[in-house]
């Protein structure tokens, strides 16, 4: 028998990805499978109820124009149909909608760990598995409203930085929310986005379910659909047009630029401003992926433990943005150096481990203590002259 809260990710884990048979499963199992192939090939996924309003007092209104006016404000999205809820009271929390979510409640519940661990596991599901039970759903208007669901994101994850268990022991949960979970602030790139979206299903209805999908689900993927489309029509540059438009949202800033950028928005912070601007000449200094990918290991590490010191909760949440667009630099580094490994000399190697053990620090891979280990480790492989024995240990110790 699996422990909890360890048995339903586990199964979920199996229901999804087909890591058992049905022979090797209970009864109640095998059903809430099928349940699962159904929602992946209907139209409006696990929203078979259709969409609703959401009140703040409670209620809950079919889907029409101002149904909250009176109660509060609230939301709109999709109705869990009677399987989905199904699933979810017994332990599957799938279809997660964070829009109008009691958060504090939530993380206040007893069983947040399990349902968030869940939440992470269907986000990882719908990018890889073409939308999971959301394949069709993403093409139904009003099922998920991107907007809500954003600011639902922003302030989980606000709230769990404001936890000192998250930024501490649970830092790598913590962080893998930050990189699944949309949570960024509208822009006018976004907004310019939609707006030429709406504009091209305007002007054709064939374009709606592209359309739909941008508003409510929209990634960084969308260009190569909307380009896909394009290169059906007879006047395809009013839809390049708009596939320019989304990369430009998903295109990243370089980043020494980034870190001056983040470091001006910290003026009340004098030694993190330093931190970010010391940062971004040490990483010009340079151009050599050597040097880079050392600094940006650095730089990752130096971001985690700076997060106990900022008091603010949605600045910790900011730099752990910026810890991921560091993480991605440091890969690009890291490629790049594979060129150099057939004439890297021993000591340049075992450099370069240590810099991936700082790195993977830093993204909370390994803890404060495996670090000091580590480094321990290879500051025996540190000498000119060493036993091959010694050599051989240490590294199978790394």
């Amino acid at each position: 028998m699996i422990p909890s809260p360890f048995r339903h990710i586990t199964i979920l884990l199996f229901l999804v990805c087909g890591f058992v048979t049905g022979t090797g499963l209970a009864g109640d199992t095998v059903k809430y499978r099928q349940w699962i192939q159904e929602m992946k090939s209907a139209s409006r996924g696990p929203f078979s109820e259709g969409i609703k309003w959401y009140c703040n007092d409670g209620s809950v209104y079919p889907a029409k124009a101002y149904a909250c006016s009176r109660h509060g404000g609230g939301v709109e999205h999709g109705a869990l149909g009677k399987k989905a809820r199904t699933l979810r009271e017994n332990g599957y929390w799938i279809a997660n909608l964070l829009a109008g979510v009691d958060i504090e409640r939530l993380l206040d519940s007893p069983d947040f760990v399990d349902r968030y661990n869940q939440l992470l596991i269907e986000k990882y599901l719908i990018t890889a598995d073409d939308g999971w039970i959301l394949r069709k759903a993403l093409f139904y208007r009003g099922a998920i409203q991107e907007e809500d669901e954003r600011e639902g994101a922003r302030k989980l994850l606000t709230a769990m930085a404001g936890k000192k268990e998250w930024i501490g022991p649970r830092f790598a949960g913590l962080r893998t929310g930050v990189r699944m979970l949309p949570h960024g602030e509208d822009t006018a790139s976004v907004q310019k986005v939609r707006q030429m979206a709406a504009s091209l299903a305007e002007q054709d209805r064939h374009f709606h379910d592209l359309r739909v999908k941008i508003h409510g689900s929209p990634d960084a993927g969308d260009a190569e659909r909307v380009r896909q489309y394009a290169a059906k029509q007879k006047e395809p540059q009013k839809y390049l047009a708009l596939a320019e438009e989304i990369d430009k949202v998903y295109r990243a800033l370089p980043l020494p630029q980034l870190l001056r950028k983040d470091a001006r928005i910290f003026s009340g912070a004098h030694w993190l401003q330093k931190l970010l601007t010391d940062a971004a000449k040490g990483y010009e200094a340079n151009p050599y992926p050597e040097h880079r990918y050392a600094a940006t290991a650095q730089l990752l590490a130096e971001l985690r433990d700076a997060l106990p010191r900022i008091h603010s909760h949605s600045a910790r949440l900011r730099v752990l943005d910026l810890s991921l667009a560091v993480e991605a630099d440091n890969f690009r580094q890291g490629t790049a150096l594979r060129k150099a490994m057939k004439k890297a000399t021993r000591q340049h190697r075992i450099s370069w481990i240590r810099q991936a053990a700082t790195a993977a620090y830093g993204t909370g891979l390994i803890n404060k203590r495996s670090l000091i280990e580590a480094e321990k480790s290879l500051a025996r492989l540190s000498h000119d002259d060493i036993p091959l024995s010694t050599y051989l240990k240490e590294l199978n110790y790394l």
